[in-house]
């Protein structure tokens, strides 16, 4: 389900060359053809190919399917992941969106190896994901921020905060199906948390949360906590 950016009211017209190569000459689409079409703005829609040449399609619309505030009642998940390299972030932007994380903020904690992003890159692997996924909305990618930044937004928006860890005396086991609807989870980097930053977490209110019974990478932690989050 491609996204496009609607520009006209009744006749959606999109002049993204991408899309217009990825829905002309690799989905072999025709004029005439219906499909389904989303936009965060508008939701889902059923519309039908009207023209298409190298630098521009439009569509006929047909009919709404999903409104922008049909996963309104869904809880609002905000991955606090710290920085690892390019494919395991990668992997985890992906895994995000499928399993409807509102957004990610990237974390630099005291054992992050890479403090770099390529935000280009990321965006273009949310809009991909989004598209395979059926979701409405793009998933928001933040700027990077420091741990103790990372916390006080997380206090500040969130109803309940937690941050992956592996102290069984400490920690918690999640149970599916609290009643939060705005919480955000903390992901260590491939060496985990320091011990003064598990201090501060403890000390910031931020909940421990056991994420199975045996040490998991980063990028594991983050598809499994986003996962149970979810639910």
């Amino acid at each position: 389900m491609p996204h496009i950016d609607i520009l006209e009211e009744n006749t959606i017209v999109t002049y993204e060359i991408d899309l217009i190569h990825q829905l002309k000459n690799v989905f072999r689409y025709k004029t005439g053809q219906v499909i389904h079409i989303f936009n965060e703005e508008k939701g889902e829609l059923e519309v039908e190919l009207a023209s298409i040449d190298k630098k521009q399609m439009s569509f006929k619309y047909i009919r709404q399917i999903k409104t922008p505030d049909s996963q309104n009642d869904t809880r609002k998940v905000s991955l606090y992941m710290s920085i690892i390299k390019n494919s395991n972030f990668d992997l985890i932007i992906e895994k995000a969106v499928e399993l409807g994380v509102s957004q990610v903020i990237p974390v630099v904690s005291e054992r992050t190896i890479k403090n770099n992003l390529n935000y280009e890159r990321l965006r273009k692997i949310i809009k991909e994901a989004t598209e395979q996924s059926g979701r409405v909305e793009l998933m928001k990618i933040e700027e990077t921020v420091d741990l103790k930044t990372g916390i006080e937004a997380a206090k500040n928006h969130s109803e309940m905060v937690y941050f992956g860890s592996v102290i069984e005396n400490e920690a918690f086991t999640y149970k599916t199906g609290e009643s939060y609807k705005v919480v955000g989870i903390f992901i260590g980097p491939e060496g985990g948390y320091s011990d003064q930053e598990t201090v501060l977490f403890i000390k910031e209110g931020i909940h421990p949360i056991r994420l199975g019974n045996h040490v998991l990478r980063a990028e594991t932690a983050a598809i499994v906590a986003c996962g149970l989050l979810s639910l």
